[in-house]
C-alpha cells in the first residue's frame, strides 16, 4: 500500500509539472499563450479580405463592413478555440447593436468538409470559414496570426480596432466590441 501512495505522489507531481510548463514555442500552438494578452492593431486602413466557407460562403470585408466584427482564428481540435467560439457566440445574440461574427479555422483546405459538423456541435449562431493560402503563410491582410484561439475585432469601417489572443471571457469579448463600435463613431 505505501508503495502505490508513493507512486501515486509521483505522478501527481509529474502532472502539476506539466500543467505549470512554460509555454510552448509552436505558432499555431494552441496551448502557446493561454493568457489573454492584449496586441496593439496591425494596422489603421480597412482591410480587404476575403475566405471560403462550404456551400458557397464567402466572408469577406464586403459582407462585414457596416458593422462592427469579431473575426476568430481557431483550430479545430484546441479546446480553448472551442471556449472562445462558444461565448462568441453567446455574445454575438445579445450584443446590442447587432454585430458580425465569424470563426476562421487556420487548418489546411482539406479540412474543409468537416466546417458543417463543427459548427453544428459548438451551435455556432455565426458562420465559419477556412483561412486562405496567405494566412496560412503568416501573410495577407491580418499577418501573422502566432496563436490560437485569436480575436480580431475591425470597427464598422473594416479597420482592425484590437486584436487579443489566448481565452478570452464572454465580459472581455464584449469590451472589445464595445470598444469597437466606440471607435466607430469617431
Amino acid at each position: 500500500m505505501r508503495r502505490w501512495a508513493r507512486g501515486a505522489r509521483c505522478l501527481w507531481l509529474v502532472l502539476i509539472g506539466a500543467c505549470s510548463s512554460t509555454p510552448r514555442a509552436n505558432a499555431l500552438d494552441p496551448g502557446a499563450e493561454l493568457d489573454a494578452a492584449p496586441a496593439e492593431p496591425s494596422r489603421s486602413e480597412p482591410l480587404e479580405f476575403s475566405f471560403p466557407g462550404v456551400d458557397n460562403l464567402v466572408v469577406s470585408s464586403a459582407t462585414t463592413r457596416g458593422r462592427v466584427t469579431a473575426i476568430v482564428f481557431v483550430t479545430t481540435y484546441d479546446i480553448a478555440s472551442q471556449l472562445v467560439l462558444r461565448r462568441l457566440g453567446d455574445v454575438i445574440v445579445r450584443f446590442t447593436p447587432r454585430a458580425n461574427a465569424t470563426a476562421v479555422v487556420v487548418e489546411p483546405p482539406m479540412y474543409a468538409d468537416l466546417l458543417p459538423a463543427y459548427s453544428a456541435s459548438l451551435q455556432l449562431p455565426f458562420p465559419i470559414v477556412m483561412a486562405d493560402f496567405a494566412t496560412l503563410q503568416g501573410q495577407g491582410p491580418f499577418a501573422s496570426i502566432g496563436r490560437v484561439p485569436t480575436l480580431v475585432v475591425l470597427d464598422r469601417t473594416g479597420r482592425e480596432v484590437t486584436r487579443r489572443q489566448g481565452s478570452l471571457s464572454a465580459t472581455e469579448i464584449e469590451r472589445e466590441l464595445a470598444r469597437a463600435s466606440v471607435a466607430s463613431r469617431k
